[in-house]
């Protein structure tokens, strides 16, 4: 492995580490504003597909803070985004929920050096049809028969932190399809197509013909969700400076706002 490649993952571990304290971790709120380049530019950000909504609201803010500044926004699930970075695809600021999935791109030396922190938190909670009509409480019910349950795929965020939530029971699930994104596994649901999913507990927003059947604490597991500038941005100065603002006091209410947990969260 390349000198750069191996500092990028022992910063990586380093964050990941400190991650597990809940107080260990302070967000760039106090840190003065990274300046964006004056005049027209595009920043172009790559973000987990969970993170829709706040993102949207985000690049809208740092579009109307920084008159002709343009965010192209990539929403997809974690893998594909990968795949992309790896294909050699242009990209200033990569947003990802999932710390493993977040290692590879720092392993692959994609990230910039000392740039990788944590950007907030999530939770897992079921999604079952409108009234429950299966009477679905619990992890194990989605194991029996008559139940029709989607995961992610084992590829995909949404995937890997379901089925470490199940293994944890030692539940065995055959899912009837799995999918790229909880987004894709909730609208399955809403379709009609499952009866249930295992999906994050933000995925409810407007979301309809659906019902959240929440995860206790001791079933759930934290989905910790980072930031970083990507390593040979084409716009550095606008990838810091979009990164200062979903860190700041400002970037962290859209999120909070959104559904998701504080920086260092445990709880619900």
């Amino acid at each position: 492995m390349k000198m750069h490649a191996r500092v990028a993952v022992s910063l990586w571990l380093l964050l990941t580490s400190a991650c597990g304290h809940a107080n260990s971790v302070s967000p760039e709120i106090a840190l003065a504003k990274t300046e964006a380049p004056t005049g027209p530019h595009t920043v172009v950000v790559f973000a987990t597909a969970s993170l829709r909504e706040p993102f949207e609201a985000l690049a809208r803010r740092y579009e109307t803070d920084h008159p002709g500044a343009k965010v192209d926004l990539h929403l997809d699930g974690g893998a594909q985004l990968f795949a992309q970075c790896n294909g050699g695809a242009t990209v200033d600021v990569l947003a990802i929920g999932d710390s493993s999935l977040m290692s590879r791109f720092a392993s692959g030396a994609l990230l910039a050096s000392s740039s990788p922190t944590e950007l907030a938190r999530n939770r897992l909670a079921m999604a079952v049809a409108a009234g429950n009509p299966k009477k679905i409480e619990t992890l194990q019910d989605l194991a029996r028969a008559d139940v029709r349950t989607v995961l992610g795929n084992r590829s995909s965020s949404i995937g890997r932190h379901s089925r470490w939530v199940l293994s944890r029971r030692q539940i065995v699930i055959a899912p009837v399809l799995e999918t790229n994104t909880a987004a894709a596994a909730l609208a399955t649901v809403q379709a009609g197509e499952a009866d249930a999913a295992i999906v994050y507990a933000t995925s409810f927003r407007s979301a309809l013909g659906v019902m959240v059947v929440p995860l206790p604490e001791a079933d759930n597991t934290p989905v910790l969700y980072s930031i970083s500038v990507a390593r040979g941005a084409a716009e550095p100065l606008g990838a810091k400076a979009f990164r200062s603002l979903a860190l700041s006091e400002v970037g962290q209410g859209i999120l909070q706002t959104s559904g998701f947990l504080p920086i260092g969260s445990k709880a619900p």
